[in-house]
């Protein structure tokens, strides 16, 4: 099968591109004779591209050179226009104070009574009420604002200095300005660029990401549902091919089988292979919503859209396969949308056909049925066959049949203290049985008196093990490790598109140490033995940074990043004088949109001791100053708004931990802007552009329904920050930092305690695991720079290897890491340079490594590859 021709400019391109760091490029072109015009233009281009922090890789530059001139400018286009969309600096940043931060006014409140006084009392025609003087007062375009020329200067002022909206572009009042670049160039910081290289065919690379993110089992980040759904409607039915046995993740089936069904000419063959990966109704509704254009999560309102006969009857074929009560119980977990889809899918047009199916949805649409009409006899015969599951309710005009599901019979026997009956319903099902497996142990030990866990409950725990998500195993054990003490706080992120986190009192009883032992042991066997299955690599690389970087569990409701930071996680604070945090959004036509940017600052006990926003723009010491509010966004230009934090001085001041928060001040959620995304960089002096991206340490999109965005919380006085990524959805409603400083402090507090338990697996424990089973020699960066080394002994088996590797055991120290020529595994922060070829790992910034001749991977998939 051919490699298929992707438009160099195309969506496709710039997706392969910021995914892999490959530049496919037009090949077979003639040859202009002007080489050194193509030189220059080769050197400029790498000008372009190390201003954004991007650099060409040797082979992808003698490939640029061998462009004839056309096609080297569209590529050159192309290539800068991608990355510099990537970090942000695609956009116009225009402060509201244009010379920001030197010419923000040291006094908000005067500035505030200016600006009222102004509104309520300048009259046209009228000497200035503020400075007296007289034909300076004016009438700005477009919200008619009276502002004097003297008062407010127009080479400093982006915007009404009334109402701070966004003027228009040929408003007399915006004056040139000489620009914001001060003190010269900024200096790029050591080890930040990312190299680019040459790709040679899209069409393996291509392939291999679907393949990689179909195979996780773990629901998929939004950008990674955003690249798979673009490859799958670039490639079409060839994707197909390229798909797993297996599927884990039933959303991800729904995306890749809802865009496929929606070309009829596919439609037979996308059903054939639907069939081979849809178990259950639930999976049969996801890709109907998908196909529909609706979110297979099923937590948001879908669209309804009848499906054409064949889809429709195969639909039916797929439900009538499955188990009986199964099928009942999936109906019921989701009742609005089946109702919803029964109409669309005639389900009793031909009952005959498909008995189970009508069954169930008599029992979903408690129809009444009656035993004298042939439909009545048959559905009530067939419920019959299951007395225990089904209860005949005698109705006016016939029976109505009610269904007692598997859940409730697993909450009825944990009621009844019937553990044995309980753990028979729970072998079923690998993935209740470990969430319900500390209860479970509680109400066994309970029970006992004592604290070895009955022989029953451990069997029906190694039963399960094999058949258990890889994820799971790791949450479960992780989890269970610290329940010998009380967690400071539960927190609870629910399910949905915006993601609030809410806290409480952990008022669980302690599990005993023996019992601990007894449950995380077999997780742990099983986890090793599926690790010794994978392909071995004589040395594995690994960075003890990876401690602070938690697995990723659920990141349904992650914000596309520049950087995928696992919720949870814990950085360290840049070094640099101060961070710049930025917001930059347009609004779309005829609804104006005012986002804000602040920080809220606190001190030891989280008692509020300032904050710097739109009404307190600069603080003492200048220890964070705000560049101004901006209250709309027309395209072109947008609106922005940067905000300084300097550790130093704030700490000075007696805070302790900073809250970043933007919001949207008028209540418009940001999945209704054109674009919105936030960030912050680390500055080593306040000269220079207000936005370098250089600079730029982390960029993220504001997205979904909510109206409210937590990125981080920085504890000042230990030097981190710990990535939260909270989104609050709009019925929480708070729009002021000030009016919400309780809130956020309870947020802020509450992650930071539930973080730092150590109940969520970190990527060390996963990929220590990967290398303890996987290799005999493991090479360990630790945060001093210095390489513990680390060597398999003769006869030393796979646990005792990994407890001497989590525990730093080193057999001898090293200056720095020394791979080899053979392939490594690896896993830290960033790839080691110079990392052999037929590598694989993870690092979470890709800077060196080309992605053809080492295989990038994402913690996901790490994750994945120890499937059952």
């Amino acid at each position: 099968m051919g490699s298929p021709s992707l438009d160099l400019t195309g969506d496709t391109a710039a997706l392969l591109l910021r995914s892999t760091g490959l530049v496919f490029l037009p090949t077979g072109l003639p040859l202009s004779d002007d080489a050194q015009a193509r030189e220059q233009a080769v050197d400029a281009l790498e000008a372009d591209l190390a201003g954004v922090g991007y650099v060409l890789a040797s082979d992808l530059r003698k490939a640029l050179l061998a462009l004839p001139t056309e096609a080297l400018t569209a590529s050159g286009r192309f290539l800068f226009d991608t990355v510099a969309a990537t970090v942000g600096s695609n956009r116009p940043f225009v402060p509201l104070f244009r010379k920001f931060p030197e010419s923000v006014p040291h006094d908000t409140q005067q500035l505030f009574v200016q600006r009222v006084l102004g509104w309520l009392f300048q009259a046209p025609e009228q000497p200035c009420l503020h400075c007296g003087s007289e034909g300076t007062v004016h009438a700005v375009s477009p919200c008619a604002h009276l502002v004097c020329d003297r008062c407010y200067d127009g080479r400093d002022y982006s915007a009404c200095p009334i109402c701070n909206r966004r003027l228009s572009p040929s408003e007399p009042f915006l004056k040139p300005t000489e620009g914001n670049i001060r003190g010269g160039v900024y200096v790029q910081r050591s080890g930040r660029l990312t190299r680019l290289s040459l790709g040679t065919d899209p069409e393996p690379v291509a392939s291999d990401m679907v393949r990689r993110l179909v195979s996780r089992s773990s629901v998929l980040r939004p950008a990674e549902v955003t690249a798979l759904k673009m490859l799958v409607a670039s490639f079409g039915t060839r994707v197909l091919g390229w798909l797993p046995p297996r599927i884990p993740v039933k959303e991800t089936l729904a995306h890749v089988m809802g865009l496929l069904l929606r070309d009829a000419r596919a439609a037979g063959d996308v059903l054939a292979h639907a069939a081979t990966h849809v178990k259950t109704a639930t999976d049969v509704l996801r890709v109907l919503v998908a196909w529909a254009d609706g979110n297979p999560d099923l937590s948001v309102k879908v669209p309804l859209k009848s499906p054409p006969r064949p889809v429709r009857r195969a639909v039916l074929r797929m439900l009538e396969g499955f188990s009986l009560l199964n099928l009942t119980e999936d109906l019921q977990r989701h009742p609005g949308l089946w109702k919803a889809q029964a109409k669309l899918l005639h389900v009793f047009e031909e009952w005959q056909r498909h008995p189970k199916v009508a069954l169930a949805f008599a029992v979903l649409r408690e129809t009444v049925l009656a035993p004298e009409t042939p439909f009545g006899a048959a559905v009530l015969g067939l419920a019959q066959e299951h007395p225990a599951a089904f209860e005949r309710h005698e109705v006016d005009g016939g029976v109505r049949l009610y269904f007692r599901s598997w859940a409730s019979q697993v909450e009825a026997a944990l009621e009844a203290g019937d553990i044995r009956g309980a753990l028979r319903l729970l072998r079923q099902r690998p993935g209740e049985l470990l969430r319900r497996l500390d209860h479970v142990s509680r109400l066994a030990i309970a029970q006992s008196g004592f604290a070895p866990l009955e022989p029953e409950l451990l069997a029906s725990l190694e039963g399960v093990l094999p058949r258990a998500a890889p994820a799971m195993l790791f949450a479960v054990a992780a989890h269970l490790r610290q329940r010998h003490k009380p967690f400071a706080r539960r927190v609870f992120f629910p399910k949905g598109e915006a993601t609030h986190a809410w806290g409480m009192e952990d008022r669980r009883p302690l599990l005993p140490g023996d019992a601990i032992g007894q449950l995380v042991a077999p997780l742990e066997r099983e986890l090793l033995r599926r690790a010794e299955r994978l392909p071995s690599f004589p040395v594995a690389v690994l960075d003890e940074a990876l401690v602070d970087l938690l697995m990723p569990m659920s990141e349904k409701t992650a914000s596309r990043a520049l950087v995928a930071v696992p919720r949870g996680s814990l950085l360290p604070l840049p070094e640099g004088q101060f961070l710049r945090f930025f917001v930059h959004w347009t609004e779309p036509k005829d609804t104006r949109v005012d986002l804000d940017l602040s920080v809220a600052l606190y001190d030891k006990n989280w008692w509020l001791v300032d904050l710097c926003d739109f009404t307190n723009l600069r603080l003492a010491d200048d220890a964070a100053v705000h560049s101004g509010d901006v209250t709309s966004a027309p395209p072109p230009q947008g609106g922005a708004e940067f905000l300084d934090v300097h550790a130093a001085r704030l700490l000075a001041r007696g805070v302790r931990y900073a809250v970043p928060v933007v919001f949207s001040f008028n209540s418009v959620s940001f999945d209704r802007m054109e674009d919105a995304f936030a960030g912050f960089m680390v500055r080593d002096e306040e000269g220079g552009a207000h936005f370098d991206a250089r600079t730029v340490e982390q960029r993220f999109d504001l997205q979904g329904s909510a109206q409210i965005s937590v990125p981080l919380v920085i504890d000042l006085a230990e030097k981190q920050l710990r990535w939260v990524d909270v989104k609050v959805p709009p019925e929480d409603g708070f729009q002021s930092v000030r009016r919400s400083r309780g809130e956020l402090a309870h947020l802020g507090k509450d992650t930071l305690a539930y973080f730092g338990t150590g109940a969520r697996p970190t990527l060390w424990q996963l990929a220590s695991l990967h290398a303890a089973a996987r290799s005999r020699t493991v090479q360990v960066r630790r945060r001093d720079g210095s390489v513990s080394v680390l060597k398999r002994a003769e006869g030393e088996d796979t646990a005792a290897f990994l407890r001497r590797l989590r525990g730093l055991e080193a057999d001898a120290t090293a200056a720095h890491v020394a791979p080899g020529t053979a392939p490594v595994f690896f896993a830290g922060m960033t790839d080691v340079p110079g990392l052999p070829t037929g590598s694989e790992g993870y690092a979470l910034r890709f800077l060196n490594t080309s992605a053809e001749a080492v295989t990038r991977l994402g913690a996901g998939d790490l994750v994945s590859a120890l499937k059952g």
